[in-house]
């Protein structure tokens, strides 16, 4: 996996991820469900130098993960893993590379608790981006104020995602960020967005999901901000 730190601190009761670097694309990938620096294939060195192929390595080693972890038969799981390897080792393209994960993640997600509960009109993969749109921003208490404790800001999406917000990049340090987003006009609703899932949760019962990453990139003007899908993550209350 990425060596990204993924440590949510607390800025006033408000979640804000503490690294940037696992939040936005990066111009070259750094990392994978192995040690790039042991990087010793032809395959694995194509993986380490592309960002997609990077991308889909750490969502086919979460899928594997939770797959192993739901699992009647953790072996069969393994001896599956053990021959998609050698099949993806003999990859004498990118491409071919990116079709045997794309595959097998298909096929891992059909294993676990993901393969219920995605949601139609959203991203599956981190990497994988859609255009929406933002039909409303509610406080998480009905009547809170906005940037008190259960004020805080979840932006609602045209396909059914409601994110509460994480990291707002351009904000001051001193700007509170859910009394920002509660009166701004640089995500009003109405604008169109690019949404790209950021990341998956990792550790999770079956069935519960909750806790999916979310980059919003407002078309208008390229501002963003990070935010993720429940207010409580898998696992949680």
């Amino acid at each position: 996996m990425r060596t990204f730190s993924s440590v949510i601190s607390t800025n006033g009761g408000f979640p804000f991820l503490v690294s940037l670097a696992l939040i936005f694309p990066i111009a070259s990938a750094n990392g994978a469900s192995f040690d790039c620096s042991k990087a010793s294939t032809l395959v694995e060195s194509s993986i380490c130098s592309s960002p997609k192929l990077s991308s889909l390595d750490d969502a086919m080693a979460s899928f594997y993960s939770q797959a192993l972890r739901q699992a009647s038969s953790v072996n069969q799981i393994k001896e599956s893993q053990r021959t998609w390897l050698k099949q993806r080792n003999k990859c004498p393209t990118a491409a071919c590379i990116q079709d045997v994960y794309e595959k097998r993640i298909t096929e891992l997600r059909s294993l676990t608790s993901f393969s219920s509960v995605n949601t139609p009109g959203l991203p599956i993969l981190p990497g994988d981006c859609v255009t929406t749109k933002i039909v409303a921003k509610n406080t998480r208490f009905e009547g809170a104020i906005p940037g008190d404790i259960g004020g805080e800001i979840s932006v609602e999406l045209a396909n059914g995602i409601s994110l509460y917000l994480t990291n707002i990049p351009h904000l001051a340090g001193n700007v509170n960020p859910d009394a920002y987003m509660a009166r701004t006009l640089d995500f009003a609703k109405g604008d169109t967005v690019r949404l790209c899932l950021v990341s998956l949760p990792e550790d999770c019962p079956p069935g519960d999901d909750r806790g999916k990453v979310y980059s919003v990139t407002n078309k208008k003007n390229q501002m963003s901000f990070i935010g993720v899908d429940a207010w409580h993550l898998c696992g949680g209350a």
